[in-house]
C-alpha cells in the first residue's frame, strides 16, 4: 500500500489548486490552471518515484493520476517524462488510487451503511470490522480517517459486487480528452499500460463508462477500444461485459449502436474453446456481421479477431470470416485494410494446402488495387501478401493464377521505384516471385540484378501480345503522387512507344493527351521527360502524314 510518511513533495506536483468536478455538470472533465499541471517540471526523477509513496488521500493521488495523464500531451519533454514516469508507477497499485470511497465513509451518518457498502453478508468473518474501524476513527484526524478508509476500500471492493469505483468514469474521460493529442511513443505506452490496467481491475466501469462517454464511438473512443481488446486477457473481460450491456434492457437502448454493430454475441463465443469450426461457420452464416459494417465496427472487430488468432487453433474456426473481410478490403479505411491484410496473412497461413489454394486465387483478384493505396503500410503488407498467395497456389488453379500473375507485372515493376524502401523492396521480391511462378528464368535475373530499364524492355519484348496492354496500365501512374512512380511510369511509355509502331492514330492521341499535362509537372525531371516524349511522339505523327488539323487539335 501506498504511504510514506511526508507529503511535502505534493504540492510541488499539483501546485496550489487541485482538479474539481463540475458540480452542475458532472461530464464535463475537470480543469485545473497550467500552472499546476508545469509544475511536474519541477520534480526531478527520483522525486516522480517518491511522489506516490508519500501518505496521500486517494484524492489527492487521484489528482496526480490527472495531472499525469494531462502531461503527456506536453510540449516539454520532461513534463512528459514526469507523466510517464508516474503512470509506470501507478499501475503497480491500482487499487489504492482507482477507488477513492473515503467521502463516503466520513459524511456516512451511522456504521449501518459503511457496513453494506464495504462487507457484504457473505463476508461474516468481517462483519465486526467496521465497528473496530468506528471505535478506530474516534482517535483519528479527518485526513487519517480518510487515508485509512480509502486503504480499507481498495481492499475489500473486489469482494462487494455494488461498491462503485468512483474515481473509475473520471480517468476514462480524462483519457479519452488526452488520447489524441498525446503524440509520443513512450507516452502513449503509458497511457496504454493504464487503460489496460483499470480494464483488468474494473472491467464493468471501464466499459461502460466508455460506452456512456461516446455511445457512437469517435476516433478517441476508438483508440482506447483497440488499446483495451488488445491482449487476450483483457479481451475475455471487455467482450464479456458487452454481452452484459445487450443484456441489460434497462441500457441496452443507450449502448446499442456501439454494441450490436459489432455483433458481440458470435464473438464472445470464439473465446470458448468447447466451441468448434464447424459450429461457429453456422452461426457466422446465419447473421453475416461483416457483410456491410460501418468502418469504425470493421477496425474494431478486426482488432479482436487478430487478439482471437493468438489462442492455439483459433485460425480454423476463423476461416469462414475470410470471404467477407476480402470483400471488405477496398471500401475500408487504411487502419482497417492494415488490420484486415494482418488477419488475412494469418489465417492463410494456418490452412491446409487445397483449402489455402483456393482462396489464394480469390484474394490475387482483391489485392491488386491495394498496391497503389495512400497508405504505404497497406501497399507493402498487400503486395507481399500477393507473393504469398502465388505460393499457396497448387495443381489446377495454377492456371487461373496465371493469369493474374502476368496483370500485375507492371504494377509490381513500377512499384520497384516506390519512394517508401520497404514497399519497393517488397515489389522486387514479388516480382521475381511471379519470375519463377510463371518460369520466367530472365525476368528472374533481372529482378534479383534490379535492372529497370531491362525489366521493362523483357516485359515488352517477351510477349507482344500483352504490350499494348501494359502501355495503358501504365498511364494510370500519370497521376500518382509519387513523383518516382510518375518518371518510371514515363519512361515506360516513351519505351513502349518504341516497341508499338503500329498502334492507331486514336491510341497515339490517348497517350499524348495523358502526357500533356506532366509537361507542367513540378518536379523538373518528370516535366522534362514528359515533354520530350510528347515531342517524339508528335514528330512519329508528322512522319506518318496525318492531318495537320487533327494534330493542332490534341496538341490544344
Amino acid at each position: 500500500m501506498l504511504c510514506p510518511a511526508d507529503s511535502s513533495l505534493f504540492p510541488l506536483l499539483v501546485g496550489e489548486t487541485l482538479p474539481e468536478e463540475n458540480p452542475e455538470h458532472p461530464e464535463l472533465d475537470p480543469g485545473w490552471d497550467s500552472e499546476s499541471s508545469c509544475s511536474l517540471s519541477s520534480l526531478d526523477s527520483s522525486e516522480s518515484t517518491t511522489v506516490f509513496g508519500l501518505h496521500l488521500e486517494p484524492s489527492q493521488a487521484t489528482c496526480i493520476v490527472l495531472i499525469a495523464i494531462e502531461a503527456l500531451t506536453a510540449d516539454d519533454i520532461s513534463d512528459r517524462q514526469m507523466g510517464s514516469n508516474i503512470l509506470d508507477m501507478v499501475v503497480l497499485d491500482p487499487g489504492y488510487w482507482l477507488t477513492d470511497v473515503s467521502a463516503l465513509w466520513l459524511d456516512c451518518p451511522a456504521r449501518e451503511p459503511c457496513q453494506a457498502l464495504l462487507f457484504p453478508p457473505s463476508l461474516s468473518q468481517l462483519s465486526r470490522a467496521p465497528e473496530a474501524f468506528a471505535r478506530q476513527q474516534r482517535g483519528m484526524g479527518r485526513a487519517a480517517v480518510s487515508v485509512a478508509a480509502g486503504e480499507m476500500a481498495a481492499l475489500h471492493w473486489p469482494h462487494h459486487p455494488h461498491l462503485c469505483p468512483l474515481q473509475v468514469p473520471k480517468f476514462m474521460r480524462y483519457i479519452h480528452k488526452n488520447v489524441e493529442c498525446i503524440c509520443t511513443e513512450p507516452a502513449r505506452h503509458s497511457l496504454d499500460s493504464l487503460l489496460l490496467r483499470m480494464t483488468e481491475w474494473r472491467p464493468r466501469e471501464v466499459v461502460r463508462s466508455l460506452l456512456k462517454i461516446s455511445p457512437t464511438c469517435d476516433s478517441a473512443a476508438l483508440a482506447m477500444w483497440e488499446v483495451m481488446i488488445s491482449v487476450p486477457w483483457t479481451l475475455w473481460s471487455v467482450l464479456t461485459e458487452l454481452l452484459s450491456v445487450l443484456q441489460d434492457q434497462r441500457v441496452r437502448k443507450v449502448f446499442s449502436c456501439a454494441t450490436e454493430d459489432a455483433c458481440i454475441y458470435p464473438l464472445a463465443l470464439l473465446l470458448y474453446t468447447d466451441i468448434d469450426a464447424e459450429e461457429f461457420a453456422a452461426l457466422y452464416r446465419a447473421q453475416r456481421y461483416l457483410r456491410h459494417p460501418s468502418s469504425v465496427m470493421l477496425s474494431l472487430v478486426l482488432s479482436v479477431l487478430i487478439t482471437l488468432l493468438k489462442k492455439p487453433k483459433m485460425a480454423t474456426k476463423m476461416q469462414v470470416l475470410l470471404s467477407d473481410i476480402m470483400e471488405n478490403l477496398q471500401d475500408a479505411n487504411a487502419d482497417a485494410k492494415v488490420k484486415a491484410l494482418v488477419f488475412l496473412r494469418t489465417v492463410m497461413g494456418d490452412m491446409k494446402t487445397e483449402e489455402a489454394s483456393l482462396i489464394a486465387v480469390q484474394l490475387a483478384e482483391k489485392l491488386p488495387p491495394l498496391f497503389d493505396d495512400e497508405s504505404s503500410q497497406v501497399r507493402e503488407l498487400s503486395i507481399s501478401l500477393f507473393k504469398d498467395v502465388m505460393k499457396a497456389v497448387v495443381r489446377t488453379n495454377k492456371k487461373k493464377m496465371k493469369k493474374k500473375v502476368q496483370k500485375v507485372l507492371l504494377p509490381l515493376f513500377l512499384h520497384m521505384t516506390d519512394e517508401i524502401e520497404s514497399v519497393a523492396q517488397a515489389s522486387r521480391d514479388a516480382l521475381l516471385a511471379c519470375a519463377e511462378f510463371l518460369g520466367w528464368r530472365k525476368l528472374s535475373h533481372l529482378a534479383k540484378t534490379n535492372q529497370m530499364h531491362l525489366i521493362g524492355e523483357f516485359l515488352l519484348v517477351h510477349d507482344r501480345s500483352r504490350a499494348e496492354d501494359y502501355l495503358f496500365q501504365s498511364l494510370l501512374y500519370l497521376h500518382n503522387a509519387q513523383a518516382t512512380l510518375r518518371e518510371a511510369a514515363v519512361r515506360f511509355i516513351g519505351l513502349a512507344m518504341q516497341h508499338l509502331r503500329n498502334l492507331s492514330q486514336t491510341k497515339v492521341w490517348h497517350v499524348c493527351n495523358a502526357l500533356l499535362p506532366l509537361r507542367r509537372d513540378r518536379e523538373r525531371l518528370v516535366s522534362s521527360l514528359a515533354a520530350q516524349t510528347v515531342f517524339n511522339l508528335t514528330k512519329r505523327v508528322r512522319t506518318r502524314g496525318w492531318s495537320l488539323r487533327s494534330l493542332c487539335c490534341w496538341l490544344g
